[in-house]
């Protein structure tokens, strides 16, 4: 019975009535071109795979950022390269003909990784601090990473993500048993490593504030529970005693409260629990909303940690509820307030972290598909399309892209999404996923 709940509560299968309102975005950026020169290495290297496989690091990096795209390759203005003092040279004529803004040069010089941004109109050059190759591709793929993030800030004056990473789960099924791993990737999802086998079926995982140490709920005890874990101690521990069934937990910004559904009175319902500066659970769980014959799902924090948006069908259709945390010590009641009213069937809200949007999964002609709420205006978004069902947003720190999973009974496979660009780019097979913070 209780398994049955956890299972509604990630799916809601509820049918739902209603028009669809649709409101576009009003901005939709313009892509700035970018050259990226060819990896010039010395003559004496051989390692061609290794070194284009660099390359192609950086490439998806500043074509995936939202912001920027990156030209192809040709041979006759990289003929007018000088290596390896590309500044002497430069002339800067043939890119202003040719309406290229910016030139990132890259080179291989006494197994060091050097790296330059031209900027064509103001005729500047900035010089990137170099790192030394280690010929591990894992490895130096990072060190990439922070060049397109750095890269990113001084040319468009937002950080990037690229090097940031993704958690998530990966099921599986061995003949009629399912199992379900917790995984972690890099934001492109490369670097994938097995976090949790082996341990139960596992899901819904997220990081700690500014931390490896993360928390997920697991079937291994036959009753979903939240457990906590990090890297070097997969076998994880209990994070909430309480009895019953726990699922879809989050935390707030601050590490000192975790929401989370739990049906120990009976229903599934809206709880908190304060914890203390190691994580450990302060005090007792508390009822933050509760409602006869409904049921309560997938909580996210507002980032100052006063408000929570969650899912309920307490009014007969599943929608995006805001409640206010009151603290233990209020004596009045805290009523939800409905969110969403666009879509049928609004579920798996996540909270951005610069508090102004929270998206959503909603269906739309029989397919889930993401969808965003301006907190401000209010204007409910679409930023997904096809045929495929979209679920479980989650906000990356920027608060411009987002990663979410589609859904299928044959796979699921996790997609990034920046909320301008709104093309999405495969990441891997998983669901469930969340970003580290920055």
């Amino acid at each position: 019975m209780k398994l049955l709940y956890l299972l509604l509560l990630l799916k809601i299968p509820l049918l739902l009535f209603g028009e669809t309102l649709e409101v576009s975005l009003p901005t939709r950026i313009s892509k700035t071109p970018i050259y990226l020169t060819k990896l010039h290495t010395p003559d004496t290297e051989t390692d061609w795979r290794f070194f284009d496989e660099l390359r192609q690091v950086l490439e998806n990096d500043l074509n995936t950022n939202g912001f920027s795209t990156v030209l192809p390759l040709r041979e006759d203005i990289e003929m007018t390269l000088h290596w390896p003092e590309i500044c002497e040279k430069f002339d800067r004529k043939i890119w202003k003909k040719e309406h290229i803004p910016f030139v990132v040069a890259i080179q291989i010089l006494d197994n060091r990784f050097q790296l330059m941004v031209l900027d064509i109109a103001k005729g500047t050059a900035k010089k990137y601090s170099e790192f030394t190759i280690s010929r591990n591709l894992d490895v130096d793929r990072r060190e990439i990473h922070r060049f397109s993030d750095t890269i990113q800030k001084d040319l468009f004056g937002t950080p990037g993500i690229a090097s940031t990473q993704l958690i998530y789960s990966m099921r599986s099924q061995d003949g009629d048993h399912w199992n379900s791993e917790i995984w972690m990737c890099d934001a492109d999802g490369a670097n994938r490593r097995l976090l949790i086998g082996n341990q139960g079926y596992c899901i819904t995982p997220n990081f700690f504030p500014h931390s490896l140490e993360f928390y997920y709920v697991t079937f291994k005890e036959g009753q979903s529970k939240i457990y906590r874990s990090y890297p070097q101690k997969p076998s994880g521990e209990t994070l909430i005693q309480l009895r019953g069934s726990q699922a879809l937990p989050a935390l707030n910004r601050n590490g000192d409260q975790i929401a989370f559904i739990s049906d120990c009175a009976g229903r599934p319902d809206l709880f908190v629990q304060n914890l203390d500066s190691h994580g450990k659970m302060r005090g007792k769980p508390r009822q933050l909303f509760s409602c006869a014959r409904a049921t309560q799902a997938s909580p996210t924090y507002s980032p100052d940690g006063k408000q929570i948006a969650f899912v309920s069908d307490k009014d007969g259709v599943p929608r995006v509820y805001l409640i206010d945390v009151l603290s233990s010590k209020e004596t009045k009641k805290a009523n939800p307030k409905l969110l969403t009213r666009a879509n049928r069937e609004n579920t798996s809200p996540s909270w951005s972290p610069d508090g102004k949007k929270i998206a959503y999964s909603a269906k739309v002609d029989g397919v889930r598909q993401i969808w965003m709420i301006d907190l401000e205006s209010l204007n409910e978004i679409p930023l997904t399309s096809g045929a495929e069902n979209k679920e479980n947003p989650s906000w990356a720190p920027d608060s411009m892209n987002l990663v979410y999973n589609t859904e299928s009974e044959e796979s699921c496979a996790l997609y990034r999404i920046h909320i301008l660009d709104k093309e999405p780019v495969r990441i891997c097979e998983g669901r469930f996923a969340a970003w580290s913070y920055r």
